[in-house]
């Protein structure tokens, strides 16, 4: 079966909170969403090269491997957890300059 991916690039609120930003994300945030999301099979994240300091906060990218090509379901999990306040949101997440931005996406094969 082909796999969906959904991705979620995001940023922490400033310099100075990029390490409680990246503790979050991998020990709250990330569980979170495997708990909502039981499709995702894989969690991987990436940093920005280049990105971060003198040009603002590094931008990161969380991919997040589905177990199915269903990426419209995923994606309706996802928002019903946020909607109803399971997510354990942080401050150190920017949510105004750089705010996450999701893409789900289907294989085309």
């Amino acid at each position: 079966m082909s796999t969906a991916m959904f991705l979620a690039w995001s940023s922490p609120a400033g310099p100075e909170a990029e390490d409680e930003f990246n503790d979050w994300y991998v020990n709250t945030h990330v569980p979170q969403v495997r708990e909502a999301v039981p499709a995702v099979t894989a969690v991987r994240r990436y940093a920005v090269l280049g990105a971060g300091e003198e040009s603002g906060p590094r931008r990161y990218l969380c991919c997040y491997e589905l177990s199915d090509a269903d990426a419209a379901s995923a994606a309706q999990a996802l928002a019903a957890a946020f909607d109803n306040g399971r997510f354990d949101m942080s401050p150190a997440m920017d949510t105004t300059t750089a705010p996450p931005d999701l893409q789900f996406l289907v294989p085309v094969d």
